[in-house]
């Protein structure tokens, strides 16, 4: 049993070490992109359960994996842990992945000394795999401080591919879907119409106010995985934000395809990536926030309505709708510099490049300023040219 144990802290000991805290069973199909500092105190040769703590937050997390033969449905398998525990809980219940899915805010006596209050999710498993159990939690006295990081990781789950692209569960029972509101962009001097939700900046807006109050802690702390922290706020974002922005992507693509491929025969998508460039480079500037404790990046669909921005907002907000398009593309940051860029990845396209090392291999991806006028792709000024101080932000 301690050789199995070990063989797999050894294997979540890479899944560490090239995702930061993306924590995937491949057994279940599941995954969470969970704030920095989670390490496995407990796990079943079967993998049906797994305890994680946190080694600098008072933060745990039991995951359980029921069998679907044990109960009907989500809601009858989280009670039944619940009470298992002797705990005091308030349930709800969503839709999400086509699910229907539960959720309870609890208070246990018997899973920390004292009462540990958190919150708890169930989740029917794709190809009848079971039900994703999940309970993250922490000392009364600390929930009112800590309550945002529960609600983050239980945020974090991923259970299929289209998951990896869309709100997270908790985001999306707090703010569901309402109804379409028309917007207008102008793009290259043509009118495009399109929709977003009408709860969209809001919900977004929502995330990047919970995650970024997540980051400073670490950031605040000088921690040595603030970097990782600071790439995770923003991969989180780009999670969030990728299905709001789907419907603008494809009305964009639709209006501009024609103008890209006369610009470029040979590369169309590049020269559909130059056009956003440039439409971007012509937007409002302007920091949200010019405090340490706020996000100085704005919602992004509201960027799309016409809000102001910042290269980061800008950069990511490319980065979604032209991997939309079918574009390899990822957004770059960098403390030192302060910035953030663009990053598209055309091989026979000349230019300064960044490189990036992926799960099929080393790519080159163009550098994109999103915030001088008139800069094309593959420039980036040269006080800024050491590529060392760049990091990308990718999703999963």
């Amino acid at each position: 049993m301690k050789r199995i144990f070990s063989s797999i802290l050894i294997f979540f000991f890479l899944i560490f070490s090239l995702h930061a805290n993306l924590i995937t069973s491949e057994k279940f199909s599941y995954t969470l992109d969970m704030p920095e500092g989670f390490e496995i105190s407990d796990m079943e040769q079967d993998e049906t359960s797994v305890i994680f703590k946190n080694k600098y937050l008072d933060v745990s997390v039991l995951i359980k994996v029921w069998p679907n033969s044990k109960f009907s449905d989500s809601m009858t398998a989280l009670k039944d842990t619940l009470t298992r525990l002797k705990a005091n809980s308030e349930y709800s219940q969503a839709m999400w992945r086509r699910q229907k899915c539960t959720i309870a805010s609890f208070d246990s006596p018997s899973l920390l000394e004292g009462i540990a209050k958190g919150w708890a999710c169930s989740i029917p498993l794709p190809q009848k795999k079971g039900f994703l159990t999940i309970l993250t939690y922490v000392p009364q006295k600390l929930e009112a401080d800590l309550q945002q990081v529960l609600i983050s990781i239980l945020d974090s789950v991923m259970i299929d591919t289209g998951s990896y692209r869309e709100p997270g569960l908790i985001t999306s029972t707090f703010y569901p879907r309402k109804q379409s509101k028309k917007i207008n962009l102008e793009v290259s001097g043509k009118n495009i119409s399109t929709t977003i939700d009408s709860i969209d900046a809001e919900a977004n807006q929502f995330v990047i106010d919970r995650e970024f109050s997540i980051f400073t802690f670490y950031a605040k702390n000088q921690l040595p995985e603030t970097y990782d922290a600071w790439l995770r706020f923003y991969r989180v974002l780009a999670r969030d934000t990728m299905e709001r922005v789907k419907k603008p992507a494809f009305d964009i693509y639709s209006a501009m395809r024609t103008e890209a491929e006369k610009s470029d025969k040979q590369n169309p998508s590049a020269a559909l990536a130059q056009l956003l460039l440039t439409w971007s480079q012509n937007f409002n500037y302007e920091r949200k926030s010019v405090t340490a404790d706020k996000a100085d990046i704005e919602s992004i669909p509201a960027i799309l309505e016409g809000g102001s921005s910042d290269c980061d907002g800008r950069s990511l907000l490319l980065m979604c709708l032209l991997k939309h398009c079918g574009i390899d593309s990822c957004m770059f940051i960098s403390a030192e510099y302060s910035h953030a860029l663009l990053g598209v990845c055309f091989p026979d396209k000349q230019g300064q490049t960044i490189s990036v090392d992926t799960e099929t291999g080393k790519k080159e991806y163009l550098v994109g300023e999103t915030t001088a006028k008139d800069v094309t792709l593959g420039m980036i000024p040269a006080s800024m040219t050491d590529k060392s101080k760049w990091m990308a932000v990718e999703l999963p």
